[in-house]
């Protein structure tokens, strides 16, 4: 499978240190545009589709917060690259798939994009799962599940077409072993499952999260620590 990536990028060191990276490490990508201000990536992701953004978070004029507000950032796995470590809060928010600090190191650089290859490839399988409903069954793509939530002994699926959300006459600890059976998916909560990969925001320290589609799910306190370390390693590693 072949991946495209963007650099933005206003310091030309780092530029060339990502290309030879990609280069030497990964021949699957190939880079598309090298930019280095914020109007010009705007307009360039406004035309052009791309797989992965090497994000600088601090250009000559500008930060890459006003880039990502201006674009759908779902579309894309987006690394950020600094020199400054306080920056990986903005990172966090916007649930980057990596934080590279300059100088790039090598072995960092290999760890994310690889991560970054994996998801990928995984958003690229269609996996679709058999849901069983009062008419027979339903088939519905896994990497399309928001969350999922507990009823008693039946389950809701909340599914990112609205109009096909179900509840499904399963137990949750049922749905999460047996139906969705994906790494992807987190149990937050005694009646809480979601799928990390539509996580907006992470209050854990207040005990909830907010998706993408506008849900709050409350976070209890005995997966609170493991859900924090779960979301540190997808951002850093």
């Amino acid at each position: 499978m072949k991946y495209s990536a963007v650099i933005i990028e206003d310091e030309i060191p780092a530029r060339i240190t990502l290309k030879s990276y990609l280069t030497k490490y990964f021949s699957t990508i190939k880079v598309i545009a090298e930019i280095d201000t914020i109007q010009e990536s705007i307009d360039f992701l406004a035309h052009h589709q791309t797989d992965i953004l090497f994000l600088d978070v601090q250009l000559k004029d500008g930060k890459a917060i006003d880039i990502l507000n201006k674009i759908d950032t779902d579309k894309y796995k987006i690394v950020f690259t600094t020199a400054f470590d306080e920056y990986a809060l903005d990172a966090f928010k916007h649930k980057s798939f990596g934080y590279l600090l300059k100088p790039l190191d090598p072995d960092d650089f290999k760890e994310i994009v690889e991560r970054v290859i994996k998801d990928l490839t995984y958003q690229n399988k269609t996996k679709k799962i058999r849901i069983p409903i009062s008419t027979g069954y339903r088939w519905v793509d896994v990497n399309d599940i928001i969350r999922c939530e507990a009823e008693s002994n039946y389950t809701k699926l909340i599914i990112k077409d609205r109009s096909a959300n179900c509840t499904i006459s399963k137990t949750l600890k049922y749905v999460e072993n047996e139906i969705i059976n994906s790494s992807h998916f987190f149990r937050v909560h005694q009646s809480h499952l979601i799928n990390i990969n539509y996580i907006k925001n992470a209050e854990i320290k207040y005990f909830n999260i907010s998706l993408k589609n506008g849900d709050t799910v409350p976070v209890s306190r005995s997966h609170k620590n493991e859900l924090h370390e779960l979301l540190k390693k997808r951002m850093i590693e």
